[in-house]
């Protein structure tokens, strides 16, 4: 894909769906105040997800610093929430998404806009998610890139340029991810029956999405400038968060029509491989297994489900 000409119509609305984290949105929202380009026009949209905690006091305490909409979506579940954004933001050509637990660098909004200008022709865009850890970092965590323990970690790299996305590069991550309104006409919205819903660490909702643009023929540019911090909570790292997050997987694998089914020998083998990892002092590998584990419990549940 090449780059076209510039437009002079972009409509920019950025999206954050939350559920009881007033403390964890304040501060994100007061990085979202220093962000560079806010001279240029532009909506904040947060959707509060059936929070019962402080949320909406939050966002009409920093309103005046920022051109911000409270919105309530009383389904639970982040994909019930990024409907409800999608409906309402209509008259936007680009929906800019973002979670309540991360940090935006100043120029994230700016260089997604640089983006959205240089590539017009575009569905979807995935910005660089950077995890930091606010307990500092475990000391078993070896190796961020790790396939599962990245989308754990909710790791996104994939350089610092600003290009199209390769063939068969990884799909965005819902830190931030961006979608032209052209694209959301066309591909509709998120599944309800995958991701967040509550405390159920839900999967898929934005891969499936992305597959299905895909398969419309909707092209995708990787902002590779800008970037997101995104805090690791040390409740996510237990093994029981493990287990349940590969069991999620599991589950929205099946969902998103994979025919591959349980294997209890699979488990055996996942097992063995994770002891021996530990043995060798190799806590990150031997965590990727039990979410391995996890995965074939979850593919066994949805399969049963269905039978």
């Amino acid at each position: 894909m090449t780059p076209h000409a510039v437009t002079n119509s972009l409509r920019l609305a950025v999206v954050l769906c939350t559920y009881n984290r007033a403390e964890s949105l304040r501060e994100v929202l007061q990085s979202m105040v220093a962000l560079h380009g806010l001279d240029r026009p532009w909506q904040l949209f947060v959707i509060d997800n059936n929070s019962r905690d402080a949320t909406k006091d939050v966002v009409l305490s920093l309103s005046d610093r920022l051109p911000v909409t409270y919105c309530f979506e009383p389904e639970q579940g982040l994909s019930a929430a990024r409907n409800h954004a999608l409906r309402v933001t209509r008259e936007f050509t680009h929906l800019l998404f973002t979670d309540d637990d991360v940090h935006v660098d100043s120029n994230w909004l700016a260089q997604y806009r640089e983006a959205f200008e240089r590539y017009p022709a575009a569905g979807y865009f995935g910005g660089r998610v950077i995890p930091f850890y606010p307990a500092g970092k475990p000391r078993w965590l070896h190796d961020e890139s790790l396939a599962l323990i990245d989308g754990l970690l909710v790791r996104f790299h994939l350089g610092e340029a600003i290009r199209p996305f390769a063939a068969n590069e990884q799909t965005p991550f819902g830190a931030s991810f961006a979608l032209s309104r052209r694209c959301v006409d066309r591909v509709g919205e998120f599944r309800t029956d995958l991701g967040v819903k509550g405390g159920i660490p839900g999967r898929g909702e934005e891969a499936d999405y992305m597959e299905r643009a895909i398969a419309l023929g909707e092209t995708g540019i990787y902002v590779g400038s800008a970037i997101v911090n995104h805090a690791t909570d040390p409740r996510r790292l237990t093994f029981g968060y493990l287990y349940r997050y590969g069991i999620q997987k599991g589950i929205a694998a099946r969902r998103m029509g994979s025919t591959q089914r349980a294997s209890f020998l699979r488990v055996l083998s996942f097992a063995s491989r994770g002891l021996f990892q530990l043995a060798k002092g190799r806590g990150d590998r031997m965590r990727q297994c039990l979410i391995n584990i996890g995965i074939e419990r979850g593919l066994s549940l949805e399969s049963s489900r269905n039978a």
